[in-house]
């Protein structure tokens, strides 16, 4: 049995809210999101937080003591960002020069670790509350970095608060503040000022030549990562690269490791030196640091989940399209080498995050009282949380999870920037797709199956002059789609199978030097498509059946080039 942290006496704090077990509403909004308020800097305007209804102890089919008052804290802090004593118990800045919202400090460093190998004073020691950086990257590229991180813990400390070493010392220093209180004056003539026991310690390298350079002896592989968090050390290590460098702010890679970084140490973790999920339950481990790669910071709050996360695009195409779903039971028996072992790794870290997300943001609150349960126990944290350990049937619910409607998109807006996003075989129509915000950074839009036209297509990405994949297999697709696709130059994969598209709209496709897949499958195309298709210098494959080209037609474009895969499915 785990035992809580908290004196039992203080279990008696009133719930801030109530709401129906296993139902995150309002009203008729859903919500697949979960919401946190942000540091604000002391100037900063005052603004109401107590609308959001979507905070992460909502998210929690039952209450757990001092989670319901911290986030008071945190709205009262945004409702007077310039009051000392909330700003003093976040360990916040009091200055309101050049409008911080962090406290960071940076001196030439002398005190990095000695297998760094770093020499005295001639890298940075950038600290926060809560973080040391050591870093080799420009003082401008240093303080992003550090301060991203900071605002990355807080949102932390409020999503698994239950987890949080701190927990305790919050729960204690607000058992005494009654529920209509002024949080501002009750600090006032109850000063306090949270304390960890360390801080974090992060390496940020100058770029990626450094970062391969210097821990590609020591670990294989590196080369292919952009961020490592390293659980003998205990400390992440990331690069800042260059602005032409793709990875130059991989932000979803720090989520990621800090992730990793914070449940071993800003948790009161009874690890030690063993690994979390040495035997089984491994997925959990690196299904909640993917589930954290969501993490959307606004101007005020921070959202994590929801149904536009990156992740949650591949999985809807490999769920809903291509009908692989893993039990739950199959992910959660794998340890971690018995994970790092499988032959299909890619697959199972893909549903290893989905699964996540379905535990997290599903309707069904109990869920994450599980899953908050499972990671307490992976990384030995002595806290009593409520719910069972018994692995809750949601198999059934995946997919239903993934196949988001109109109402859930428009009670949903999309607030971060699409680079990928896919709907196939959703319940999505023109009227809810209207409700997406046009995105100019799509590389992959999937469609398929959506009672849409080339009209919604347009509107959703005005210019897809980045866009390399594209399907809108067995939508209501026809010529019109011709002018839109004469903006697409870098397209690499396309889908227009079961779609009204003419001639004119193949020889279009031309344009696109790329090219290398086009279905075509069940389009009322011709034998004039041919020779537009066969000057398609990079196309691999094409799938001509069930449309009007003729034999003689296949055999002119076997003739012309005879190394393009023809055909390449059976149809029933």
């Amino acid at each position: 049995m785990l035992r809580f942290c908290v004196p039992a006496c203080l279990v008696a704090i009133a719930f801030a809210a109530t709401l129906s077990v296993g139902v995150v509403q309002a009203a008729d909004r859903v919500f697949d999101r979960t919401a946190c308020l942000l540091p604000l800097a002391a100037d900063a305007q005052p603004r109401d937080a107590s609308t959001i209804l979507n905070t992460p102890e909502l998210r929690f089919a039952d209450p757990i003591p001092g989670w319901s008052n911290y986030l008071r804290v945190w709205r009262a802090h945004h409702a007077d960002p310039t009051n000392a004593d909330i700003r003093r118990f976040l360990t916040l800045p009091l200055s309101t020069a050049d409008g911080n919202t962090v406290a960071i400090r940076s001196i030439r460093g002398r005190s990095a670790p000695s297998w760094i190998g770093w020499r005295a004073g001639t890298y940075q020691q950038i600290d926060t509350p809560h973080l040391t950086v050591y870093s080799h990257a420009d003082a401008a590229s240093g303080r992003r970095v550090a301060e991203d991180l900071e605002r990355c813990y807080w949102v932390w400390t409020q999503m698994f608060f239950p987890l949080w070493e701190a927990s305790g010392q919050v729960t204690a220093a607000l058992s005494g503040m009654p529920p209509d209180a002024d949080v501002g004056e009750y600090l006032q003539n109850n000063p306090k000022r949270l304390t960890v026991r360390r801080k974090l310690r992060v390496v940020l390298f100058r770029d990626a030549a450094e970062y391969q350079q210097t821990l590609g002896q020591v670990i294989p592989g590196i080369e292919r990562s952009t961020g490592f968090y390293n659980d003998e050390r205990q400390t992440a290590f990331f690069f800042a690269g260059s602005i032409q460098d793709e990875h130059a702010d991989d932000a979803a890679t720090r989520r990621h490791e800090m992730v990793h970084q914070l449940f071993r140490e800003a948790t009161r973790s009874g690890l030690g030196g063993d690994m979390p999920g040495e035997q089984a339950g491994f997925w959990l481990v690196e299904g909640i640091a993917g589930y954290c790669e969501s993490l959307h910071f606004g101007s005020h709050e921070a959202t994590v989940g929801g149904w536009d996360s990156p992740r949650l695009q591949f999985a809807r195409f490999r769920s809903l399209v291509n009908q692989d779903v893993m039990p739950i039971r199959e992910l959660a028996a794998d340890g971690r080498v018995a994970a790092q072992q499988r032959d299909d790794l890619a697959r199972w870290y893909a549903h290893a995050i989905a699964q996540t997300h379905h535990l997290m943001d599903s309707s069904v609150t109990t869920n994450r009282q599980w899953l908050y349960r499972q990671l307490a126990s992976l990384y030995r944290v002595r806290v009593e949380l409520p719910g069972s350990d018994e692995l809750p049937d949601v198999d059934a619910g995946f997919v239903r999870f993934l196949r988001v409607d109109d109402a859930l998109l428009a009670a949903n807006p999309v607030k971060r920037p699409l680079r990928q996003l896919c709907l196939a075989q959703c319940d999505v129509t023109g009227e809810g797709l209207a409700t997406v915000p046009p995105s100019q950074q799509l590389n992959w839009l999937d469609l398929s199956r959506l009672p849409i036209d080339a009209h919604d297509v347009a509107r959703i990405l005005p210019a897809p002059t980045l866009l390399t994949q594209l399907s809108l297999e067995a939508t209501r697709t026809d010529e019109s789609i011709r002018d839109w696709l004469t903006q697409a130059r870098r397209l690499e994969e396309v889908d227009l199978s079961f779609t009204r598209i003419n001639d004119d709209v193949v020889d279009t496709l031309g344009a696109s030097a790329d090219l290398q897949v086009l279905w075509l499958t069940g389009c009322p195309i011709t034998d004039r498509s041919i020779s537009s298709i066969a000057k398609m210098k990079r196309l691999q494959s094409v799938d001509l059946q069930r449309t009007q080209v003729s034999e003689a037609g296949l055999d002119q474009l076997r003739r012309s080039r005879p190394d393009l895969n023809i055909n390449p499915l059976t149809l029933r």
